[in-house]
C-alpha cells in the first residue's frame, strides 16, 4: 500500500473516536442551555453559623496578600471563622510580605521544613491547626466576594449528606492576551456546561479552590492524597463513593487568575491531565465497580478522570490527516472535496461549539465586547492542537506512572503586589 492509502486509513481510524467525543461535547453544550441554574432555598430561621477555616496554600505567590485582605473583609461573623496561610514559599520576598500580613491581621501563618506532597501536603499540615467544621480553600490568586462564606455554608446546614460545595470561577485577567482568553474559555466551558450537568447527577468535582468541604468527611476519607497532583479530583471520587452529595453553586462567582504565558498554561493543563489520569489509575476499581455510585455518576467520573485519552486521538487524526493531504495523488479540488472538508470539520469540532456556548451564549466571561468570536475560534484551533500534544504526553505519563514535576504557575497579580511592597526590599 502507498503512504497515502495507509495514512488515509489511519486518519479515518483516529477520527472515529474524535467524532464520538465531539458529539458528547455537542450534546452537553446543547443540554446545558436547558439546565436551569439550581436554586438552593434555605428556610432556616434559627441556626448558629458553623465555625469555618479558610486555608490559603502559598508557594512563592506574593499575590496571596490580596487574597488575605479580601478574606479579612468577608461579612461572616468574625468570631466564626479563621484564616490559615499554609506557606511553603522558598522566595524571601513572598515570606517577608506574608510575615507583614501576619502582624497586620489575626491570621495563622504556618510553615513546614519541606514541600512533601506539594499543595496536598500543605493542606494536610494546615488541617492540624484548623478549628473549623467546614474547610474552605482558596488558591492564592482568588478574590472571594463578601458574601461567599454565608452562601457556601448554607447547604451544609440544610443537608448533613452534603460534603462539598463548589462555586463558579470568574476571571480577573481574561482579556490580558490570547493565552488568557483561551484558558478562560476552557474553564468557562467546564463551569458553564459540564458542572451544571454533573450537579444533576451528583458528580460534581471539587476544583481545588473557591469551594468548601465538610471537615468530618475530609477526615473520613483520609485527607488529601499527597501522591496525586490533582488531589481535589482524587478526594472528590472518594467522597462520592461514600455516598455523599457534592453540589455546585453556579450563581456564586469567585474571580481568580488564569495563566498569562503559554508555558504556564501548558504546564498547568498538563498537570491537570496527569493528575486526573492518576486519579483514574488509583481508583479504577472504585469508579467502575462501586456499589454506591450510580451509572450516571460512573460515566461522569470516568469522563473527567480518563478524559485525557481524547488527546492521542486528536493528535493522531491531525498528523495522519496532514500526511494524507500532502501525499494524495494530484487532482482538481471539487465541490465534493470541499463538502467533505466542511462535514469533517463540523463533526469533529464539538469542543469549539462548547466554547462558543459557554463564552457567548452563557456569557462565561465578564465581557465579550473585546473578544471577537472569530478571533477566539481561530486561535482555539492551533492552541488546542498544541495543548493536545502536551496533554497526550501527560496522559501516557499518568497511565504508566512516570513521575511528573510540579510547576508553579506564575500569577499576574504577584507583579503588582511586589511593586506595592518594593520598599520592603530596598536593601537588596
Amino acid at each position: 500500500m502507498e503512504i497515502y492509502q495507509i495514512s488515509f486509513i489511519l486518519f479515518q481510524t483516529f477520527m472515529i473516536p474524535v467524532i464520538f467525543f465531539s458529539l458528547i461535547f455537542y450534546f452537553v453544550s446543547i443540554g446545558s442551555l436547558f439546565i436551569k441554574n439550581p436554586k438552593f432555598r434555605f428556610k432556616l430561621k434559627k441556626f448558629k453559623w458553623p465555625f469555618v477555616t479558610i486555608q490559603i496554600p502559598v508557594y512563592n505567590d506574593p499575590v496571596a496578600a490580596r487574597c488575605i485582605e479580601t478574606c479579612m473583609k468577608l461579612d461572616y461573623p468574625k468570631n466564626r471563622y479563621e484564616v490559615i496561610v499554609a506557606d511553603d514559599s522558598t522566595d524571601e520576598k513572598t515570606r517577608e510580605i506574608l510575615d507583614k500580613y501576619a502582624k497586620k491581621y489575626p491570621i495563622k501563618l504556618i510553615r513546614r521544613g519541606n514541600r512533601k506532597g506539594f499543595k496536598a501536603g500543605a493542606l494536610n499540615n494546615a488541617l492540624k491547626y484548623s478549628k473549623g467544621e467546614i474547610v474552605t480553600v482558596f488558591d492564592a490568586d482568588f478574590v472571594p466576594p463578601k458574601n461567599f462564606l454565608k452562601e457556601v455554608v448554607k447547604p451544609f446546614l440544610v443537608d448533613e449528606r452534603i460534603a462539598i460545595v463548589q462555586t463558579r470561577m470568574g476571571f480577573l485577567n481574561y482579556d490580558q492576551n490570547i493565552i488568557t482568553r483561551f484558558a478562560a474559555s476552557l474553564l468557562a466551558a467546564y463551569h458553564h456546561c459540564w458542572l451544571p450537568l454533573f450537579n444533576k447527577v451528583n458528580s460534581v468535582f471539587f476544583c481545588g479552590t473557591h469551594g468548601a468541604i465538610r471537615r468530618s468527611v475530609l477526615e473520613e476519607v483520609g485527607g488529601w492524597n499527597e501522591e496525586n497532583l490533582t488531589e481535589d479530583a482524587d478526594l472528590s471520587v472518594k467522597i462520592l463513593d461514600k455516598g455523599y452529595k457534592n453540589i455546585y453553586l453556579s450563581d456564586m462567582k469567585v474571580p481568580g487568575e488564569v495563566p498569562f504565558t503559554l508555558s504556564g498554561f501548558i504546564k498547568q493543563q498538563s498537570r491537570w491531565v496527569y493528575g486526573q489520569t492518576q486519579t483514574f489509575m488509583g481508583n479504577w476499581k472504585r469508579i467502575l465497580f462501586s456499589k454506591t455510585l450510580k451509572l450516571s455518576q460512573k460515566l461522569s467520573i470516568f469522563f473527567v478522570t480518563f478524559g485525557g485519552i481524547t488527546a492521542p486521538f486528536v493528535i493522531g487524526m491531525t498528523f495522519f490527516g496532514q500526511v494524507a493531504l500532502f501525499t494524495a495523488p494530484p487532482k482538481p479540488v471539487g465541490f465534493i472535496d470541499m463538502l467533505n472538508f466542511v462535514k469533517n470539520f463540523i463533526i469533529t469540532m464539538g469542543f469549539l461549539f462548547m466554547i462558543w456556548v459557554a463564552v457567548f451564549l452563557k456569557k462565561g466571561v465578564i465581557s465579550t465586547k473585546k473578544m471577537k468570536v472569530w478571533k477566539l475560534m481561530l486561535s482555539s484551533i492551533p492552541l488546542g492542537l498544541y495543548l493536545a500534544f502536551f496533554n497526550m504526553i501527560a496522559f501516557f505519563k499518568g497511565i504508566f506512572g512516570v513521575p511528573m514535576i510540579w510547576h508553579l504557575t506564575p500569577k499576574w497579580g504577584s507583579i503588582s503586589i511586589l511593586e506595592k511592597f518594593k520598599s520592603l526590599f530596598y536593601w537588596r
